[in-house]
């Protein structure tokens, strides 16, 4: 081994050391908006169901539908 490619085994260890250290501190959702207040388990299906039951979900979804309706006619 050479010293460049010990150089680059040392900065791959200390990212990967820093990116352990991270994780550990702020949980598995560190990087989503929400990690002040996760868990450290993210529920994105309970969000979905949430989001699916709100009663503008379906008024946005016909919306999406009729406008790609028109570029495929097109």
């Amino acid at each position: 081994m050479n010293i460049p490619t010990i150089i680059a085994f040392l900065v791959v260890a200390i990212l990967f050391v820093l990116a352990a250290l991270y994780l550990y501190k702020n949980g598995t959702c560190g990087g989503c908006p929400d990690h002040g207040s996760c868990s450290g388990h993210c529920d994105s299906k309970k969000r979905l169901k949430v989001f699916k039951s709100s009663p503008d979900y379906k008024e946005k979804s016909d919306m999406i539908d009729e406008i790609i309706k028109k570029h495929k006619k097109i």
